[in-house]
């Protein structure tokens, strides 16, 4: 198993916490991408942060998730 890493996660205490394209996820929770052109997703701790429409993005927590989440999250088909 691929083993975490965290050097390419960026926080900054008036952001929120971010995320970079390709990094892992830091927590479970609903993303938004940095241009803001698509609405959040549910992305789970661990996981490889997304691409947006344009490509490699920064992320930003929109809302983490503790358990189970508030809204429902969408089902792939």
């Amino acid at each position: 198993m691929k083993k975490l890493s965290t050097i390419r996660r960026t926080t900054d205490p008036s952001l929120g916490l971010m995320a970079k394209t390709g990094s892992h996820c830091p927590t479970n929770g609903f993303w938004r991408p940095e241009d803001r052109s698509a609405a959040p997703i549910f992305v789970f701790e661990g996981s490889l942060m997304p691409v947006s429409s344009g490509g490699s993005t920064v992320w930003y927590l929109e809302d983490a998730v503790f358990g189970a989440p508030a809204y429902p999250v969408p089902h792939r088909v």
